[in-house]
Parts: structure tokens; C-alpha cells; sequence
């Protein structure tokens, strides 16, 4: 039976600029994405048109679109493309290097205190060292894909492929500025309806927290929306309504007060998360494990120190991690 030599010597290149391309819709987007010049992603498109003997786009004015046989191919590129990040990942976990690079996104509402919360991290004169770049991001950077080897996460993971740790949680609390109270009155759970909150634009977390503990708040009652934490946390000062914010964060903002203390909202989930390769890459489980204890340290010292934070109701605790 003959065998098609060419198949066997197919150019990754090729391939993952085909990928890109079908999942940016044009040759100058994916460009963009690669790094590469507009003319070089062409001249890949064609090239793997070539070894392959099909044509896998229809060229559109309005850009490019997979036809018939581009669908068929690019989910098995896709897979392939997965793959080949897999292997770079699990590269990184051979030998046993206690230096490298650690990638760690977290959520603006710790930005202000995790990089002092990583100092242990730094070993000044050691051989052995590791570098941070500390992702400050409003969206879920993929862990799994390696946009970040470590994440805080404020919701519970799903993925069974992640190494999951829950945290204690950081004590929170719904605060307005004296300004709206002073205009609008001190908020109670009698006259919820007549107050106007902040949450944010995608996940409406706050909306959604609100009717898991049973209270309905009416969809124009959120007059503000910000999916950047900085956005929601100066909409509060600036008198919009009332805002989910760390207790830490607050105790720095004269401007702001606490208000219905008798809700049960007193905290923010946290979990570390990070992929299987923190079990054996030494600087990876170094980081993860300072990570970890500095975080517990942290909302411990709060609470030891006289933050206010009423227990939750019974019926609505979370499993623990």
C-alpha cells in the first residue's frame, strides 16, 4: 500500500498557524496572536494547503471562513495544539531545578498585599531562585493551557485535571460612602428595595450571591456595574450604591461604611489552584505552598486583630477543600 511520505513530515509551524487562523477569522489577526508578519501566516496557510492537497478556507471579504474540510482538520489541529502545550508544560517538571519562572494571576482584591505576601519567595544571594510575574487579571486565565501556573480563584474550581486547595476565606463585607447614606439612609434588610447596589457586568456575582441567601433585589436596583474591581470599589465611593469589599481593603477607605452587618455576607471565597506539574516541579511547589500559607497567615492576622466578621448562617456554609 502506498504511503504519502509527506504526511509523515507535515511542519508543526504550519499547523499552528492554521489553528490560529480559524480561530481568529483572518490572516491579520493571527498574526497579531503569532507574532508573526501578515505575509509569513499566508504563506503557512498555503503551504499546509499544499502538503495536504485541499483547500481549507473560503475567502471571503469579510475575512476567512473553514470550509468543509478545514472543519474536519482543524479539530484534530486543535488537539494536536493542546498536546503540544501538555508537552511544554510537562517538560518544565523534568530534573529537578529549585529555579525558574512562576506565573501567578490573582484577583484585584488581593493585588494590594500579595506581593509582600510572596516575600518569602526571595532568596537574595541563593543559587537557587525563583521569579514571579504576578498576573493581576479580571478574567480566569487558563491554568490548564499554562497562560498561568498558579491561580487564586474566589469560586470553586471544576476541572478534576487541577490541584485544588481551599483557603480560609477573606473577610468581606457590603460597604456604601457616608455620602449615599447620608442621602439615601442606612440600608436594612427591611428596606433592601429601596438601595441601589454595584456588581459587576459578567458574572453578576453579587446579584447572584444575594438570591442564594434568599433576597431579591430587582435588576434595576444595580446602577452601577464594573467588572473591574478599582471601577466598583470607586463607584462606592463615589455614592453609586453598595459594594462587596474586603475588609482590608475598606479599613483604608474613610469614605466608605460598613452597612447591613446583619447580612451573612462576611467573606470571599479563595482557592490555590495550579496544574499537576506543582507536585513535582520544586520552584512550582514552593511557590504554591507560600502561596498558601502566607494567604491563611494573612486572613488569620485580620481576624486575630479584631475584623468583624459575623459567622456565617449554618445551612449556608461551603464544603471545605
Amino acid at each position: 500500500m502506498a504511503v504519502d511520505a509527506g504526511a509523515h513530515h507535515l511542519d508543526w509551524n504550519l499547523v499552528r498557524t492554521f489553528v490560529t487562523v480559524a480561530e481568529q477569522g483572518s490572516l491579520s489577526a493571527a498574526a497579531r496572536e503569532l507574532g508573526l508578519a501578515h505575509p509569513t501566516v499566508a504563506r503557512h496557510v498555503q503551504n499546509l494547503e499544499t502538503a495536504l492537497g485541499v483547500s481549507l478556507f473560503d475567502r471571503r471579504a469579510s475575512g476567512l471562513t473553514l470550509n468543509e474540510a478545514g472543519a474536519r482538520l482543524a479539530m484534530s489541529a486543535r488537539s494536536m495544539s493542546d498536546g503540544a502545550r501538555a508537552f511544554e508544560v510537562a517538560s518544565r517538571s523534568v530534573g529537578s531545578r529549585r529555579s525558574g519562572l512562576v506565573r501567578i494571576t490573582a484577583s484585584e482584591f488581593i493585588a494590594d498585599v500579595f506581593p509582600e505576601l510572596l516575600s518569602p519567595l526571595r532568596r537574595v544571594g541563593d543559587r537557587d531562585h525563583i521569579n514571579i510575574e504576578l498576573l493581576i487579571a479580571n478574567d480566569l486565565l487558563n491554568v490548564l493551557q499554562g497562560e498561568a501556573d498558579i491561580a487564586i480563584r474566589h469560586v470553586e474550581p471544576q476541572q478534576q485535571e487541577l490541584v485544588c486547595r481551599r483557603l480560609a476565606g477573606l473577610p468581606a463585607g457590603l460597604y456604601a460612602s457616608h455620602a449615599y447614606v447620608a442621602e439615601r439612609g442606612m440600608p436594612s434588610e427591611a428596606n433592601l428595595r429601596e438601595h441601589w447596589f454595584i456588581d459587576e457586568v459578567r458574572s453578576t456575582r453579587l446579584a447572584r450571591y444575594a438570591r442564594r441567601l434568599g433576597y431579591t433585589l430587582a435588576k434595576d436596583q444595580f446602577v452601577f456595574r464594573s467588572d473591574s474591581f478599582a471601577g466598583r470599589l470607586n463607584g462606592a465611593e463615589a455614592g453609586w450604591g453598595i459594594a462587596v469589599v474586603p475588609v482590608h481593603v475598606a479599613v483604608g477607605r474613610p469614605s466608605l461604611v460598613r452597612v447591613l452587618a446583619d447580612v451573612p455576607f462576611t467573606e470571599v471565597e479563595m482557592w490555590l489552584v495550579a496544574r499537576q506539574d506543582v507536585r513535582t516541579t520544586p520552584y512550582l511547589r514552593d511557590a504554591f505552598a507560600t502561596a498558601g500559607a502566607t494567604l491563611n497567615a494573612f486572613v488569620t492576622e485580620l481576624v486575630r486583630t479584631g475584623v468583624p466578621a459575623e459567622p456565617a448562617r449554618p445551612d449556608l456554609h461551603r464544603r471545605s477543600g
